[in-house]
């Protein structure tokens, strides 16, 4: 990230490092950590995504490791404690944009009540999803 586009974030309420984004809102508090290996971006995410969030903060997150080189995204839901259904919007829309490029996105350590939202919008089925970051992982290593 350029110091400008640092710079900006900070205006806007978000705090950086070279491998790490939070923004922190006044009613939620949203982590996200991001790394690129090669042609595999994972963000780790911890908190709750909601409507209270910084709008686009996961597509722009996304989309930071694509510029990167990322073609597949794994996302660590583990530290997540909550999704509304706002951010269930921008999962989708991440999903769809690594999809086109010809990617994959995968969630991980996806909690229980992420899985029932999954469910109740018949979403289930659209998501890669594995126990852990490593399994998510080795099926990218593992797959031409």
């Amino acid at each position: 990230m350029g110091g400008y586009e640092a710079a900006k974030l900070r205006r806007q309420g978000w705090r950086t490092g070279r491998y790490a984004i939070a923004y922190n809102s006044l009613r939620g508090s949203l982590k996200i950590h991001d790394s690129v290996t090669n042609e595999l971006g994972i963000l780790r995410l911890a908190g709750r995504l909601t409507v209270n969030d910084q709008p686009g903060l996961l597509k722009d997150a996304v989309a930071s490791l694509v510029q990167r080189g990322a073609r597949h995204v794994i996302l660590d839901l583990s530290g997540v404690d909550y999704v509304d259904s706002t951010r269930l919007g921008e999962l989708i829309a991440a999903h769809v944009s690594i999809s086109r490029q010809g990617g994959r996105l995968m969630l991980a350590g996806t909690p229980p009540r992420v899985l029932e939202l999954l469910s109740l919008s018949s979403l289930a089925g659209v998501f890669e999803r594995f126990d852990s970051v490593e399994a998510a992982t080795s099926s990218v290593l593992t797959t031409p």
